[in-house]
């Protein structure tokens, strides 16, 4: 797990604040529980610091803690605070009945994601038909190297970029078929502007694939990803190419939309 050194932001920054909140933070599908010990190790704090800041958000709702496991997880009140988020605005209201129709002709649950911090966050989702159903929540944050949504974004930029990215987040193996050296990587972003969509077989979680395509800004610049999520049991491999280029023209029609409304950024 990528943890971030905390820096100030003037004289009103709060460390205090932004530890908690990267507690918080540190929730994911992957990590749904931590125990104080392992979670002290991940945040580079000690025992005594994470467990003051346990502490506070389990007063106010943020956490629970497991009377049994002594485990700590995500409490209501960040359900009920989550629930108020509105994710990615205008470029949601645009996205949305794009993703519909998507959802509708492919059968598959499919996602707006944006490069933020070396890692892409899920902004939307609208989920698949079907008794099989392969879905993020929103909010997750994903890597980048071995994800399409990431090597979509990554694809985007320039070299130079892609290696102060790589440098930071690092080409972990999350599976046997992930990319881990920087040529392939390199070779792998080549391919995906060639095509103009990214193909995902495994290389992130076993028995799980994804096709993605970049969303263009009014000015050009990359804006977010759009891409479908499935398990590799609901699709043949040879499928795959057929589904990227119904990504690529669903992606396209977000692009014409986003460049009428004057959209520059995520909002």
């Amino acid at each position: 797990m990528q943890t971030n050194i905390d820096v100030g932001h003037g004289p009103e920054f709060s460390l205090s604040v932004s530890r908690a909140l990267r507690i918080l933070s540190s929730f994911s599908s992957d990590n749904p529980e931590w125990g104080l010990a392992d979670l002290s190790r991940a945040m580079s704090l000690s025992k005594g610091s994470v467990g003051r800041f346990l502490q506070a958000l389990e007063m106010h709702g943020y956490v629970d803690r497991d009377p049994e496991t002594k485990l700590y997880r995500p409490g209501p009140e960040t359900a009920r605070v989550g629930s108020l988020y509105r994710s990615a605005g205008r470029l949601r209201q645009l996205a949305i009945p794009i993703m519909r129709e998507l959802v509708q002709r492919v059968g598959f649950t499919s996602y707006i994601s944006e490069l933020r911090d070396d890692q892409m966050l899920i902004l939307a989702a609208l989920e698949g038909p079907g008794p099989i159903k392969y879905t993020i929540p929103v909010g997750t944050r994903l890597p980048v190297h071995s994800t399409a949504t990431g090597q979509t974004a990554l694809a985007q930029l320039t070299v130079e970029q892609v290696d102060d990215i790589i440098k930071r987040a690092g080409l972990s193996a999350d599976t046997r078929f992930t990319v881990t050296s920087r040529a392939a990587l390199l070779k792998r972003l080549a391919e995906v502007r060639a095509k103009g969509y990214s193909t995902n077989w495994e290389e992130r979680t076993l028995g799980v694939g994804s096709v993605a395509a970049p969303v263009k800004a009014a000015d050009g610049s990359p804006l977010c990803v759009l891409s479908v999520g499935f398990a590799t049991s609901q699709i043949k491999r040879e499928q795959v190419g057929s589904l990227g280029r119904d990504i690529k023209a669903a992606a396209k029609q977000l692009t014409t939309a986003a460049a009428a409304k004057g959209i520059t950024r995520v909002e």
